[in-house]
């Protein structure tokens, strides 16, 4: 979906659906990228291919500038080493996914940010920046409301709220065009995507695991005829959360849980574009490589954020930001590829706590530190694996569910998707750059994505059958 408005706007057609009809349910950023590159480069695999690389590279050096301004240069040549080589960082820059551009631009806007305490026009720039941002993932609109916390906490009352005020009217004003645009196709103000109210009732209906796995039937409760009232997902799954506080609490831990599960979206949509079916070692040794990473820079990251005294200002940024994150995930839904967003900056404070932080615990010298290192570490471990038998039972209770394949987005009737912000979601097929993707008269959501994640979930026992099935 996201390539055939990138192949539109690049031939002069305008951000419409299938059918030529104007559509505000996909966030505009990424296809407007990828349809600069089809025009520089031209409409093809490459294009799309340059795009993610560069984005890849880009981040890599924000994070040797950001690292080396806060703990040092050879931190900062770690922290980017330890991003560049990062399994995940770069199965997706071969995959048609928005996380690579949005996570350039968080970057950016964090070195912004952090600019700004010592040379204030610095929240300007950070403010349009996060704009930018929330045009290609419209879940982080409220991102520039929160910074006031953090901003309070470095500065005094007064200079934090015209600190926090500058960032989130830079911010409007970036994305100012496109709520204008949407107010003209749906009459409301606050549209920045129609995919919330779609996202909130798939993680928030009655059987909900807090995934994007769900059964078919759920959707029909959105459409009305032809047309799809996806402001009807917040009704809905407003009302089941009010009406079943038991498993709102439950289906919260489920959500949290899926925000930390292990990593198998980039691996195993790469294999899914191979011409061939991968060998079954071949798959099993890309997901151990990539969750490998992914551990070791998680507990690198807990053990160099506890090192780091309270109140520095990246330390605060990073855990007010990841707060904000959970935040949405609990309110829609959960899944690994959220956390994404934060694996540059979370290299920073891993490459920290290995050049200065390990050295103390390995010889013992600081016990309390050790103590909670290992407890918060052993607290996200047994998290992970609470997901994997979320998953397993998720595929014992729906064996054939998935993605509404009757989901089209030139039906939505006007006036009523209004959507301030979507989930952290891209529900669009996620294929490898390489493979090409046939055109299409409409937009269809396709493979159920609580599928390939749960593929992932890899052991030598009963672990690893999803991912058998997946690969296979």
């Amino acid at each position: 979906d996201y390539v055939r408005h990138a192949h539109d706007l690049a031939a002069g057609r305008g951000y419409v659906d299938g059918e030529g009809n104007r559509t505000a349910y996909w966030p505009i950023g990424y296809p407007v990228a990828l349809a600069a590159g089809y025009r520089i480069i031209g409409p093809g695999p490459l294009a799309a291919i340059s795009l993610q690389i560069v984005a890849s590279i880009a981040t890599c050096l924000l994070v040797f500038i950001l690292g080396s301004s806060t703990f040092g240069a050879a931190t900062g040549r770690l922290a980017a080493l330890m991003l560049a080589v990062y399994p995940t960082h770069v199965f997706y820059s071969t995959l048609h996914l928005t996380e690579p551009l949005f996570t350039l631009l968080l970057t950016a806007a964090l070195m912004l940010l952090l600019k700004s305490l010592r040379f204030w026009p610095c929240a300007v720039f950070a403010g349009l920046v996060l704009g930018l941002a929330i045009l290609v993932r419209p879940f982080a609109v409220l991102l520039p409301a929160v910074l006031l916390v953090w901003y309070w906490k470095q500065m005094g009352r007064r200079r934090a709220g015209v600190l926090a005020l500058v960032t989130a009217c830079a911010a409007v004003a970036a994305v100012s065009p496109w709520l204008a645009r949407n107010h003209s196709h749906t009459g409301s103000w606050t549209v920045l995507s129609t995919t919330g109210g779609h996202a909130f009732w798939i993680g928030n209906h009655p059987g909900a695991f807090g995934g994007y796995r769900y059964p078919h039937d759920i959707m029909a409760a959105l459409h009305d005829g032809e047309l799809s009232d996806y402001s009807r997902g917040y009704r809905l799954g407003l009302e089941n959360v009010l009406d079943r506080p038991l498993d709102t609490i439950v289906r919260t831990f489920r959500k949290v849980s899926y925000f930390y599960a292990l990593e198998t979206d980039g691996a195993l949509w790469n294999l899914k574009g191979l011409s061939q079916p991968a060998p079954m070692p071949v798959t099993l040794a890309l997901l151990a490589l990539a969750n490998t990473a992914y551990i070791a820079v998680l507990a690198l990251t807990v053990l160099g954020l506890l090192a780091t005294p309270r109140g520095q200002p990246l330390s605060t940024l990073f855990l007010t930001i990841t707060a904000y994150f959970l935040f949405i995930v609990v309110v829609f839904l959960g899944d690994p590829r959220y956390h994404y967003a934060l694996v540059p900056a979370a290299t920073i404070f891993a490459a920290k706590a290995l050049l200065h932080d390990l050295p103390a615990v390995v010889g013992r010298a600081n016990r309390p530190l050790l103590r909670r290192w290992c407890a918060v570490v052993a607290g996200l471990l047994l998290l992970m694996a609470a997901n994997l038998a979320i998953k397993r039972s998720e595929l014992e209770r729906l064996p054939s569910a998935g993605q509404d394949a009757e989901l089209r987005e030139d039906r939505v009737a006007p006036n009523v998707g209004v959507i301030v912000a979507e989930t952290p979601n891209d529900s669009s097929e996620k294929r490898s750059a390489f493979t090409p993707k046939p055109a299409a008269s409409s937009c269809s959501c396709t493979q159920d994505r609580s599928q390939k994640n749960s593929s992932a979930i890899s052991s030598a026992s009963s672990i690893w059958p999803a991912a058998r099935s997946s690969a296979r």
